[in-house]
């Protein structure tokens, strides 16, 4: 866990400094049109995801050098059918939301998931063991490299151009170091039937579920996109970046540390598990959610202070976000549980209620309070998904609701202040 947060707290504090000068070098279009580009590489990024990670970190074949060659080829084949797609799909998009610009920009984004495809499969190898160092060490290299790059061509060129470029650079970077840095490990083009059939076997709910988890994420900055000017996107997509500060915390935690473990206990000693679980959740609700609160309270003062007067909106879009994201990380504990058990159906079924009911609450709440009423939306609909997965999680062991309870009054009240007093909550 030590490991997860030292690349946590520097990740961000990268990304902090990185937006605060890059505000100051490009216009919330850049932002904007960034953001419309990465809804659609990251749908066919996602729309191809068969839970390779997961099946090594799971599986009790995850350190057969057979299964983890299998895993590293479909790791490659995605990443080169990703990027023929994105290029196809480029045009359309770039005349669907008029802008040209978008043509060349998507496809120089694809060249990165084809490159990034031959990442060492060892980076799975070492979340499986909890070996972090060398991983944290690497992505916080790459990460350093990339946001150079970027502020380099942002102060050369002026144009969104600047945010792909940096992409590049990374991706063949985390490559590179990958296969340099890590244990070493021969890896080799390989189709074994076995692994092929249990990769496939648990991977395709995995896809169905993260398709779904897609449209009620990434996606909806699509639809955004279709309803909002391109400039005020760019501000949305700024304040949820920093409101899901504190959830990227615990989605990493998670998946780095608690499902590796909880696998484990799982394989070895399944009667510890709902323990563990409840110990979890109790840590996410009383070490984390309060983090969100504060962030409400504190969403204006903080954009005032780190942006200038052409990003004074991002206050109020900051302020709901903050709502929404705190909604969301009180589910991760449940989702974890379904992929330890090996529910990945029941986790697709979970991320369709998502889905639907987030797009729904969008939809909704812009047409009764426009774009603030939109962000208050997508957190309506996230309660939907916090309560299905604590049922679910009731049918399966033991469970109090009062963590949640307690959680969706407090943000159900921050909501209906902010929105009552105009959203400019003061403290």
């Amino acid at each position: 866990m030590l490991w997860t947060t030292v690349g946590f707290v520097f990740t961000y504090t990268l990304r902090l400094g990185s937006t605060l000068v890059l505000t100051r070098l490009l216009a919330p279009e850049a932002f904007g049109i960034m953001a419309i580009s990465l809804v659609f590489m990251t749908a066919l990024y996602m729309f191809s995801d068969l839970g390779t990670v997961s099946s090594v970190v799971r599986s009790t074949r995850g350190d057969d050098p057979d299964f983890l060659n299998t895993a590293w080829t479909i790791q490659v084949m995605r990443g080169f059918g990703i990027c023929i797609a994105v290029c196809l799909i480029s045009w359309p998009v770039s005349q669907i939301y008029g802008e040209p610009i978008l043509f060349p920009l998507l496809c120089a984004l694809s060249v990165i998931s084809a490159i990034e495809g031959f990442v060492s499969i060892r980076l799975a190898l070492a979340q499986r063991h909890l070996q972090l160092k060398s991983v944290t060490l690497i992505n916080m290299t790459v990460q350093i490299v990339s946001l150079l790059v970027n502020i380099a061509a942002a102060y050369w060129l002026r144009s969104p151009w600047a945010l792909i470029i940096g992409g590049l650079c990374g991706g063949v970077l985390r490559v590179a170091l990958g296969h340099v840095c890590l244990q070493h490990f021969r890896h080799r083009l390989r189709f074994e039937p076995a692994a092929l059939a249990e990769i496939v076997g648990f991977g395709r709910w995995v896809l169905l579920a993260t398709i779904l988890s897609y449209l009620g994420g990434r996606g909806i900055d699509g639809i955004m996109g279709l309803m909002v000017p391109v400039e005020t996107l760019g501000r949305i997509t700024i304040a949820f970046t920093i409101s899901w500060a504190a959830g990227d915390l615990v989605t990493k935690i998670l998946s780095n540390v608690v499902f590796p473990t909880m696998s484990r206990i799982h394989r070895d000693r399944p009667q510890d598990l709902p323990a563990v679980v409840a110990r979890i959740r109790r840590l996410v609700m009383l070490c984390v959610l309060p983090a969100f609160v504060l962030l409400v309270l504190c969403a204006h003062p903080i954009a005032h202070l780190l942006y200038d007067e052409r990003y004074s909106a991002v206050g109020g879009y900051l302020a709901l976000a903050a709502i929404g994201s705190g909604i969301t990380v009180a589910g991760m504990p449940y989702h974890n549980l379904m992929m330890t058990l090996g529910r990945s159906r029941a986790y697709s079924v979970l991320m369709f209620a998502n889905s639907v009911c987030r797009i729904l609450g969008l939809f909704v709440g812009y047409q009764l309070g426009g774009d603030h009423g939109m962000l208050a939306g997508l957190a309506a609909g996230s309660v939907i998904t916090l309560l299905s997965a604590a049922m679910w999680q009731r049918r399966i062991m033991p469970l109090n609701l009062t963590y949640e309870i307690v959680t969706l009054c407090i943000f159900s009240g921050l909501a209906i202040y902010l929105l009552g007093e105009g959203l400019q909550p003061q403290l």
